[in-house]
């Protein structure tokens, strides 16, 4: 099963971003064969989200916590959150 962002998801993940941070926005949606890129800025950072087809995610940016907490959203819109 692959796991991507569609265009209803997308904009779930946005909605979602822009109730935390309000100057959220996604600048370049990169899809490839096996894996999706998202080029992301928040509070003036850089986050570079990849979401593989089997499910995985990584992001990665200077700000840890920002990207870590990125991920989580995605991951929960995704459904792919392990738990609650």
């Amino acid at each position: 099963m692959r796991v991507y962002f569609d265009e209803r998801r997308l904009l779930s993940f946005v909605r979602r971003c822009k109730e935390r941070w309000r100057d959220f926005e996604i600048e370049k949606v990169v899809t490839k064969r096996r894996k999706q890129i998202l080029y992301v800025r928040v509070q003036g950072f850089k986050v570079k989200l990849i979401v593989y087809g089997d499910g995985r995610l990584r992001a990665y940016g200077r700000a840890e916590g920002l990207a870590y907490a990125v991920k989580k959203i995605a991951e929960r819109v995704l459904g792919l959150d392990k738990g609650a």
